[in-house]
């Protein structure tokens, strides 16, 4: 209910601010950065965190018109799947990134995530009108998926109701 209101939305974004800092501090203890502290780095980071949103968007998009696209698209899902793997293979091999530093990535990427997703939800309204609601709720759909179906009383449970948990009674 907090939320309902502009200071409300304000608070909560800066409250959700906090995994910003959580991010930084795991950038900034990979050894690839070593004694770099610049905001490139960080930066580069989001670089990364946009790849991987725009490689859900490639594999969460299934065309229902077509079955020849269909089958295209599974293809280079595939294709992009194999060259994935074989780019963080090359990245861990030409670079000083090890192993532990990829899972101490991912580790800051979870609550890059869940911030993204609070602050959907907070100003739910302004996502919705630029047309990015469906997205944002699939994008819940796979982080619920991911952290182990959590999702009873959290917040990304609002998401996944659709508009069943906002009606008032």
């Amino acid at each position: 209910m907090h939320i309902q209101t502009l200071r409300g939305r304000v608070l909560e974004t800066i409250l959700s601010l906090r995994f910003l800092i959580f991010q930084y501090g795991i950038v900034y203890k990979l050894h690839l950065t070593e004694d770099d502290t610049s905001l490139a780095i960080y930066g580069f980071s989001w670089v990364v965190l946009v790849a991987i949103v725009m490689l859900f968007k490639i594999f969460s998009y299934t065309p229902k018109k077509s079955t020849n696209l269909q089958l295209v698209m599974r293809f280079m899902q595939g294709v992009i799947s194999l060259g994935l793997v074989a780019a963080i293979a090359l990245v861990v091999v030409f670079t000083n990134l090890s192993i532990a530093d990829l899972f101490a990535s991912i580790l800051a990427f979870i609550p890059t995530g869940w911030m993204i997703i609070c602050l959907a939800i907070t100003w739910k309204k302004v996502i919705w009108s630029l047309g990015m609601w469906d997205s944002v709720r699939e994008f819940a759909r796979m982080y619920d998926a991911g952290m182990g179906a959590f999702s009873r009383g959290l917040e990304i449970s609002l998401i996944l109701a659709g508009n069943k948990a906002n009606v008032s009674t």
